[in-house]
């Protein structure tokens, strides 16, 4: 077969809106709320400049089920610069922009495939000579459960096959799961080459049989999505193995600060740490870095911190060094951990009960898949092994200072 490369990105969530910054300057917000539709540019710069035979959008091109004008607009211009040079672009829609939704009928240029909610596959034609065939499926409606991947099939006589599909892989943990597939089932199928979408996070869930991967999505949208973010370039050799290289795209990178007070005595020392903090945090990313600090562990700044109002002020400083977007304070008071895990008692217990939901990943996935249904429930994102912790810990000084005052 003749070697080929292509771009695949996923969950551009195009004009998407950043909240929670509302004391950050007008630039900044202006830069926060073009982000999206920046870094759509970068992903076309690339597949311009490193002269990728083709585009894959594995799903949700778009932030909600009804686009808006400007993201519409945009994306179309975008779409025209690939036409112009002759690089087909092959897109399935998701959960968020799913195929009846208010826009889904503006016009692309006609270097556009645009997957119907049935699979079709089409051809790549490079020098009138056939390298490729993308199989691709939309969501027809928001939410889909049933498995997508099992009505996709590959040609025998294709010379390479990608799968373009937005699906949850394996029940992946903070993502709902719409399209639920194995990754078993995948690498199964006969493609050479899964474009998945969805999962924001990136992830090479298999190199063979078949490469399965998600790009992540290009640009992180909350605190939550922190570092880099982008899409993949895949070069695919004689052979027919695939060779993934991530290409960053982020306009804003955003950045998680934690502290812990433990060993800090004075305000103005924890002041320095949170800004020294932020500032290694920006070094990394030569644009707009916005950041989160989070304070935990015990301390004799406990107390202090729960004056009513720290957590603004605290952040009204760190806003004097760079944009930052909250200061979260999950701090206990200065207690001896150590001294009361020895005791024979209620907190000794508890404490030891704690100490294994740390330790144990078994434990805590178990607290996870029990808080699951809840949060699905709630059409929210399970929280992440990170996030997990972060609640154990801050339950457990909650828990000592309760048992403690009883």
């Amino acid at each position: 077969m003749e070697s080929l490369r292509f771009i695949h990105a996923a969950d551009l969530h195009l004009d998407s809106p950043f909240r929670g910054l509302a004391n950050v300057s007008p630039k900044l917000r202006d830069t926060l709320q073009s982000a999206t539709l920046g870094a759509l540019e970068s992903i076309i710069d690339h597949t311009i400049q490193s002269k990728s035979d083709f585009l894959v959008i594995a799903g949700d091109l778009y932030d909600s089920r009804d686009r808006s004008l400007r993201a519409l607009v945009a994306f179309r211009r975008q779409m025209e610069r690939l036409a112009e040079r002759d690089i087909s672009v092959y897109i399935v829609h998701g959960n968020h922009d799913p195929l009846n939704g208010w826009g889904s009928e503006f016009q692309l240029p006609p270097n556009v495939t645009t997957f119907a909610g049935k699979p079709i596959t089409e051809s790549v034609i490079r020098r009138g000579k056939e390298i490729a065939r993308v199989t691709g499926v939309s969501y027809a409606r928001e939410r889909v459960t049933e498995n997508l991947a099992a009505t996709m099939r590959p040609d025998e006589d294709s010379p390479y096959s990608v799968g373009v599909l937005h699906a949850n892989v394996g029940g992946h943990t903070g993502h709902a799961d719409y399209a639920p597939v194995t990754l078993e089932e995948l690498t199964a199928s006969g493609f050479h080459y899964w474009a998945l979408g969805h999962v924001h996070t990136r992830s090479i869930l298999a190199a063979e049989p078949a490469a399965v991967a998600y790009p992540g999505n290009p640009q992180g949208r909350n605190a939550r999505e922190t570092g880099p973010r982008g899409c993949l370039q895949v070069d695919v050799d004689r052979s027919g193995v695939a060779h993934l290289e991530f290409i960053e795209t982020s306009r804003v990178r955003w950045a998680h600060v934690e502290l812990s007070i433990r060993e800090l005595s004075r305000m103005d020392k924890l002041i320095a740490a949170m800004q020294n903090g932020a500032a290694e945090a920006a070094a990394a990313f030569e644009g707009p870095t916005v950041v989160r600090c989070t304070l935990r562990g015990n301390g004799p700044l406990h107390r202090d911190l729960q004056r009513d109002g720290m957590a603004d002020e605290l952040l009204e400083q760190l806003q004097s060094v760079l944009p930052a977007e909250t200061v979260r304070i999950a701090t206990g008071p200065e207690l001896d951990f150590e001294s009361l895990a020895r005791t024979e008692s209620m907190i000794s217990d508890f404490l030891k009960l704690a100490d294994h939901a740390l330790e144990d990943p078994d434990l805590r996935q178990k607290l996870m898949d029990n808080l699951g249904p809840l949060f699905r429930r709630k059409e929210l994102n399970q929280p992440d092994d990170a996030r997990l912790r972060d609640w154990i810990e801050r339950a457990t000084s909650m828990g000592v200072d309760l048992l403690l005052d009883s």
